[in-house]
């Protein structure tokens, strides 16, 4: 018999934005990114997210890294 409770709590998603629930070696990385995009540099998103999983094992998308982005071009 499946355990219903199990499965529902498996689907629920946890709140708060990805970036704010990293590892601090994960944050350094990320706050490097962040001092690069407040100098003005572009930076390329895709490859973000690859250096993220391959190097931290965070599996992120192109599309969130993208979103993060273009929230501190906004601060």
């Amino acid at each position: 018999m499946k355990d219903i409770q199990k499965l529902v709590e498996s689907v629920k998603t946890s709140t708060g934005k990805w970036y704010e629930k990293q590892t601090e070696e994960v944050q350094k990385f990320l706050n490097a990114i962040e001092d690069l995009v407040k100098e003005g540099q572009d930076v390329n998103s895709v490859k973000i997210a690859d250096i993220l999983e391959d190097e931290y094992g965070v599996k992120i998308t192109a599309v969130s890294v993208r979103s993060w982005l273009k929230e501190l071009k906004k601060r």
